[in-house]
C-alpha cells in the first residue's frame, strides 16, 4: 500500500530539531522545505504552495501565531500543526486559532509522522481528524 506523498514546510528555530524533522519527513518520501523563523515562513508560503506546515510557535522574528494567521489568509490554505516545548498558549487556543494539532516537544519522530500522515489522508478524503496529545 503506498502513502500519499506532501510536500510539508518545517518552521522550527532550533538547528538540531530542524534536521530532525526534515531527516524524518524527507525518508518518508516526503517533499521538505524549511524556515527557521515565522518571518521566513511567511516569505516561502507567498512564493511557494505547501499541503502541510509545521510551526514551533516561540520563535524570534515571528513566531508560529504570526504564520497561522497568515496561513489562513491563503487562498488554498495548508493544514496548520504546531509543535512546541513551551508556550503561553493552550493547546485549544491554537487549534481555535486555526491549527489541525497540537505536538509537544519532546515528541516521538515517528508517531508525529504518522500522525500527520493520517490527518493529510483525513483531509483529501474530506474527514477532518483531529486529536491533541
Amino acid at each position: 500500500m503506498s502513502k500519499t506523498k506532501f510536500k510539508i514546510l518545517l518552521v522550527e528555530d532550533e538547528p538540531m530539531v530542524l534536521e530532525i524533522l526534515k531527516e524524518g519527513f524527507s525518508a518518508q518520501g516526503h517533499r521538505v522545505m524549511t524556515a527557521s523563523s515565522g518571518n521566513e515562513a511567511i516569505e516561502i508560503l507567498k512564493k511557494e504552495r505547501c499541503d502541510i506546515v509545521l510551526s514551533d510557535l516561540k520563535m524570534p522574528n515571528g513566531n508560529g501565531m504570526d504564520v497561522v494567521s497568515f496561513v489562513k489568509t491563503m487562498k488554498s490554505a495548508p493544514i496548520f500543526f504546531f509543535l512546541t516545548g513551551q508556550s503561553e498558549y493552550t493547546a485549544a487556543e491554537c487549534i481555535a486559532a486555526g491549527a489541525r494539532n497540537y505536538f509537544t516537544k519532546p515528541f516521538d519522530i515517528k508517531k508525529l509522522i504518522g500522525q500527520i500522515e493520517n490527518e493529510f489522508k483525513m483531509e483529501s478524503l474530506g474527514l477532518k481528524l483531529s486529536c491533541i496529545e
